[in-house]
Order: C-alpha cells, then sequence, then structure tokens
C-alpha cells in the first residue's frame, strides 16, 4: 500500500469514528442518571461521578436534591459510569451505569442515598427502591 493511501484510509477512519460519535444518541439510547440526596435534614451529600472519557466532578447536594446527568451509550456497548458518595464520616463506591444494564434501567438509574445506605430503581420517579449498599467508614488518615 501506498503511503497516500494509508493516509486516506486513516482519515476516512477518523471522519467516520467522529461522524458515528455525534449521532450516537440517534444509533443508541440516552440514560439519565440521578442521585438524590434523602438522608436527614441538614445533611451534605458530597460527589464524584466519571466514566473512563468523562469526569464530571465533584458536586454537593443538598437534602432532596438531585445530581444528574444524560449519557448516550456508544454503539459498542461499553459504557460504565461510577460514582463516589461522602456522607459525614461515611463513603461508598459504586457503578452507577453500564451498558449491559440496559435493560435494567429503562431510560434512567435512579439513586437515593439515605442513612442506611444507597438505594436504587430503575424508573424516574423511583419505583420499587431495592437498597443495593451500604455506607462504609472512611479510613481514618495515619
Amino acid at each position: 500500500m501506498s503511503y497516500t493511501t494509508i493516509k486516506n484510509f486513516f482519515i476516512l477512519f477518523l471522519l467516520t469514528s467522529n461522524l458515528l460519535q455525534a449521532l450516537s444518541c440517534h444509533i443508541v439510547r440516552e440514560y439519565t442518571i440521578h442521585v438524590v440526596n434523602k438522608l436527614p435534614p441538614n445533611s451534605i451529600l458530597s460527589l464524584h461521578c466519571a466514566s473512563g472519557d468523562d469526569d464530571l466532578g465533584t458536586h454537593t447536594v443538598l437534602v432532596n436534591g438531585d445530581y444528574n446527568w444524560k449519557l448516550c451509550d456508544t454503539w459498542t456497548g461499553v459504557t460504565l459510569f461510577f460514582c463516589h458518595l461522602y456522607w459525614d464520616s461515611k463513603q461508598v463506591a459504586f457503578d452507577a451505569f453500564r451498558s449491559k444494564w440496559s435493560d435494567r434501567c429503562g431510560l434512567a438509574c435512579y439513586w437515593e442515598a439515605r442513612s442506611d445506605g444507597i438505594y436504587f430503581s430503575e424508573k424516574f420517579p423511583p419505583e420499587k427502591l431495592e437498597k443495593k449498599h451500604d455506607w462504609q467508614n472512611k479510613k481514618q488518615a495515619s
């Protein structure tokens, strides 16, 4: 193969990849992920959510507040978002969305932080909340 052929193939590959990425929400489903603070009054929930490609940063969610974001699954079906939640001296980390959960989540994944743990519903507004995670004590710095 000539240099020009390889160069043209590479340019075509980049254009196709960019087009698929731009159309991804038209090709695959869009999901909304909710993380809601249902902790006791005056409790502040801090969270940090990210994927391999997108760091959503650290956010503070007041009681009854809803931190949410939309995502489009990749056409290869390998999307993963995880969250790390902090409340007083407690923390928990968990996967907030995985592509293989597409049937589990419907069009939304709903996570609710309560004083006894983290609950999940596959619908928004939530129905049939199920406890999925317990809070862990933060490790003491030495």
